[in-house]
């Protein structure tokens, strides 16, 4: 049986197990099937496409091209290709084929192979059975069509990135090695003998050029390029919403010159059938999801709602690095609810194969391309959205909420003891190693944690996760028994975990210096020249500095060691935090950037309204503050010798100017440098000094364009 065959006999079996209609049942399939065979590259529809492969990025060989063009059903059995020459007379039939083939090696690249490491079968097959490839494709899957087609090289370049030949994400990408790849190539083609099959004689000079000509035109009226090169023409054929008992055609059981032949089984053409009656009617975002997660067969290794879940043979292959974890620790986790449970942006890493959090799991996540992973996280996001959810507390409730310090105390073993279970942060918890929390604020919805902390069973039947809050009582008495500020500072100290300490049972106590190592170190503390409202950024390249978020501005910046946290994780703030490297320098007191009528008006002391800051993929913050309409990004990144600044303004209005130091006098030792008596040098294309007051400033204007819009770029070197 083959994968796509296969693919399909499993979804029919799932779904057939559930309580619900047949008549349901069939549609369902009858519309995954409908995407996976590509009806909508010639009838129109509402639905998204499913792309068809990209020819030629993995060159497979003439002969089996060949035959593939002249009989794709037996050339690759339960292929969903429609056999395009069906009904042609076999004279016909191998002619049309010859005359594509020579068109389409004619467009194939002539690109050297790709180096890949050989390949150890024994390897290979120890990794399909555990990876996930035979949860889709069977344990003994050793179709003959691969050694037809592929050679051990092409065939692991597929293997490691399928999605450059298949879009469509049915041959998803499994997250692996390219040594990885060639085992796996190894293991697929080592069960049959190397087919020797002689390479088809391609024509030269005239008659192959006629054969190429006739083969375009040919590629072109049989329809090929519909799937292939979808956008290139239209196709006549009738909208699919059209086709309601009409059930000649693509459908026909025998096959019919001039039109595509599938091939359907009875069962294949029942469900189609029973999908074309409810096309003119809407589907709602949970029957499209369903449709698009049976299409991708997600039920070959994940339960969910009436879709079922993975057959019973299947479970022989979901192994676990961790046996003490049981079946939590092995088996992929069911997917009912999972649009609540996820955010939109992490759902779609997920279907991407990013961000793997149950490392103990054998079985890998696969990647179903972009297309995919958009189409399905924001359909779950909206057929599993929950209504009546209570929203959680707003942090800047102080006196209300949750804070990390309770948190800190709540997750170690003097607490609730969540670290004798679960990772956090990459350090290993006290017993078995359960899921690392330092995840959750990335990955999750908070009302959906705060909903399973208090009954974990209802979210995930079987689990052994306890709950501390039984019927919503806490058990614990911090913040005097108060569940949801209990939770809530959970969450809080899980966002910033990475500017506090570790709790009691992890943290090895002794060192309190803050190390940026691999990417930045956000830290908030009460610290000497930048306030009550400091916000540290430590960066590995050794280069640090502070920002002021009450008077909203660069305060200070140093080399060398970032920060000693002693003082606000032990003594709440009692001596204010130094800087622990050298050369110290002291920026200017007062907003960052100011309105001024003109030059001659002083800096004024406040006007930007702080609003917070992000993290980009690399850990690096920009800050965000506003004055007036103008939204302002401002972004240290190191440079050599310091940093190079980037600021971005939108919707902004008027002369607005940026303070970049000052000092008693300033020299230009070149253009658009300029150095302060307090040794940091300063690049500012368009700087300009004024005096006031007795002092220089180096002040740069906000030049805004037609949009409203403006962009600076400086830099700062001590």
């Amino acid at each position: 049986m083959s994968g796509a065959t296969l693919r399909f006999a499993i979804a029919v079996a799932c779904a057939l197990g559930q309580a619900q209609s047949s008549a349901a049942t069939d549609q369902a399939l009858g519309q995954a099937l409908i995407t996976n065979a590509g009806c909508v590259h010639c009838h129109d529809d509402d639905s998204q496409p499913s792309p068809a492969p990209v020819l030629f990025v993995h060159r497979p060989r003439a002969a089996w091209l060949k035959r593939w063009l002249a009989a794709p059903h037996e050339a690759k059995p339960g292929t969903l290709m429609p056999d395009l020459l069906a009904g042609f007379s076999e004279r016909k039939r191998e002619k049309t084929a010859e005359a594509l083939l020579h068109y389409l090696l004619g467009q194939a690249p002539d690109t050297p192979p790709i180096p890949t490491p050989t390949g150890d079968a024994a390897n290979g097959a120890e990794l399909f059975k555990t990876s996930g490839c035979a949860a889709c494709h069977g344990i003994n899957y050793h179709p003959d069509f691969l050694n037809a087609k592929y050679s051990e090289a092409s065939l692991s370049a597929f293997l490691f990135y399928p999605l450059a030949a298949r879009p469509s994400g049915r041959m998803p990408r499994i997250p692996m090695t390219r040594q990885e790849a060639s085992d796996l190539a190894a293991h697929l083609l080592a069960k049959r003998p190397a087919v020797v099959e002689a390479e088809p004689r391609l024509r030269r000079g005239l008659v192959g050029w006629h054969l190429r000509v006739r083969g375009k035109s040919q590629f072109k009226s049989l329809g090929c390029i519909h799937c292939h090169s979808p956008g290139k023409r239209r196709s006549s054929a009738p909208a699919l919403k059209q086709l309601a008992g009409k059930h000649n055609g693509c459908l026909s059981a025998e096959p019919v010159a001039g039109v595509p032949f599938y091939g359907f089984s009875d069962e294949r053409r029942a469900a189609i059938k029973s999908a074309l009656t409810r096309l003119a009617r809407p589907r709602s975002a949970l029957a499209k999801a369903h449709e698009r997660m049976l299409a991708l067969n997600c039920v070959a290794c994940h339960s969910r709602e009436t879709l079922g879940g993975p057959p019973a043979a299947n479970d022989a292959l979901f192994l676990t690095t961790a046996a003490d974890l049981g079946d939590e620790g092995r088996r992929p986790p069911d997917l009912t609810g999972v649009g609540a449970k996820l955010t939109e942006p992490a759902l779609r890493r997920v279907l991407r194969g990013d961000g793997a959090i149950r490392p103990y799991m054998t079985t890998r996540m696969p990647d179903f391309g972009e297309v995919n992973s958009v189409f399905l996280s924001s359909h779950l996001a909206t057929a599993d959205a929950r209504t009546g959810v209570r929203p959680t507390p707003d942090r800047s409730r102080e006196n209300e909420v949750g804070r990390n310090l309770y948190g800190r105390e709540l997750i170690g073993t003097m607490g609730l003891g969540c670290i004798v279970c679960h990772q956090l942060g990459g350090h290993k918890s006290l017993g078995i190693q359960g899921t690392d929390l330092a995840h959750a604020p990335d990955r999750l919805r908070p009302e959906w944690f705060r909903d399973y902390l208090i009954e974990p069973a209802r979210f995930r039947p079987g689990t052994r996760m306890p709950s501390f809050w039984p019927n919503g009582k806490a058990t614990s008495k911090v913040l005097g028994g108060n569940t949801e500020r209990q939770i809530d500072s959970l969450w809080v100290y899980l966002k910033e975990r990475d500017q506090t300490r570790l709790p009691i049972g992890l943290e090895d106590k002794g060192s309190f210096e803050l190390i940026p190592d691999g990417e930045p170190i956000v830290f908030r503390t009460f610290m000497e020249s930048a306030g009550s409202h400091a916000i540290a950024v430590g960066f590995p390249e050794g280069a640090h500095a502070a920002f002021d978020a009450e008077q909203v501005r660069w305060a200070l910046l140093w080399r060398g060691k970032f920060l000693d946290a002693e003082s606000t994780w032990d003594d709440r703030f009692t001596p204010l935090a130094k800087p622990l490297g050298l050369q110290v320098v002291t920026l200017p007191s007062g907003p960052a950037v100011a309105a001024l009528a003109n030059l001659q008006q002083p800096w004024p002391s406040g006007g930007l309204q702080f609003r917070g800051y992000r993290r980009s993929g690399a850990g690096t913050p920009t800050f965000l503050y506003q004055l007036g309409q103008a939204h302002i990004e401002d972004t240290l990144i190191p440079a050599a010798g310091g940093f190079r600044r980037s600021m971005k303004f939108s919707g902004g209005q008027g002369q607005l100017w940026v303070r970049l130091a000052v000092a008693a006098k300033f020299t230009n030792p070149e253009l658009d440098v300029w150095t302060g008596d307090d040794a940091i040098t300063i690049g500012a294309p368009t700087g300009r000094i004024r005096v006031i007051g007795g002092r220089s400033e180096l002040l740069v204007p906000v030049e805004f364009d037609a949009d409203k819009n403006a962009t600076l770029g400086m830099e700062w070197r001590w």
